[in-house]
């Protein structure tokens, strides 16, 4: 099935545009990807787009995993599989908590590595994103690619979310900081099977590819630097250092 055929059945149902699908459509065909993992799936839009392109390509199947309330999204995700015919290519998980519960399932059954491929768009959490880039390492094969969507997204920017009573009794510096940029630069960025960094011209999405082999201690050293000035106490740290080691 075509993109724009999907376009048809989806329309402009949220969260992925046609100029995302097609950038998504590229990236699976340039890094020949056939297994995917889905963290955040909604309407089920981009997974529709996804599987589109796997199709395409001659077979590949998707593994998505959401809250059992997409269940109750009009449409939800199994509507537009079928008006697709790409339910056959797509295993699909509700859960009531997070889907790192269904990540601990799918290690307790088989540890072994078994994806190409993760697109990460779902709690925009640390505390539950945070975890599944672990959780995703396991299960993500050696020259394996992760997707982080929404790399600047903050509850308090939110329409949908800042003035829930969630939201509204986070500390501040939660409402304001955006979690995925900081699991993408705290944890994947200084990972040392990790590489390939990159950010899309929009600056929603952030690249890392898990390493066939460990990079060298000086390129992760220039990471972690790299990281040190971006955020936090480090930076202000790091800068002392320099300071009184280089005297005016």
């Amino acid at each position: 099935m075509k993109l724009e055929q999907v376009q048809t059945v989806v329309g402009k149902t949220p969260h992925m545009s046609i100029e995302q699908a097609r950038k998504m459509s590229q990236f699976i065909r340039d890094h020949k990807i056939k297994d995917i993992l889905e963290l955040g799936f909604r309407y089920g839009v981009s997974t529709c787009y996804m599987a589109a392109t796997l199709q395409e390509l001659g077979g590949g199947h998707i593994t998505t995993i959401d809250l059992e309330l997409a269940r109750n999204q009009s449409p939800n995700i199994e509507e537009f599989l079928k008006k697709c015919q790409l339910s056959s290519d797509v295993d699909i998980f509700f859960e009531p908590t997070s889907y790192n519960w269904r990540l601990m399932k799918l290690l307790e059954e088989d540890p072994t590595p078994r994806f190409d491929f993760c697109y990460l768009d779902g709690a925009h959490d640390w505390f539950v994103d945070g975890f599944a880039f672990f959780l995703v390492d396991k299960l993500l094969r050696p020259g394996g690619w992760i997707i982080f969507d929404d790399l600047d997204w903050t509850y308090g920017q939110s329409p949908a979310l800042r003035n829930s009573p969630k939201v509204k009794n986070m500390p501040m510096d939660e409402q304001t900081t955006p979690q995925v940029r900081r699991v993408y630069d705290l944890l994947a960025k200084t990972h040392p099977n990790y590489g390939d960094f990159s950010t899309d011209a929009d600056g929603e999405w952030a690249f890392a590819r898990k390493l066939t082999s460990s990079s060298s201690n000086g390129e992760r050293v220039i990471v972690r630097e790299v990281v040190r000035q971006e955020v936090g106490l480090g930076a202000a740290l790091l800068r002392a250092y320099r300071k009184l080691s280089n005297p005016a």
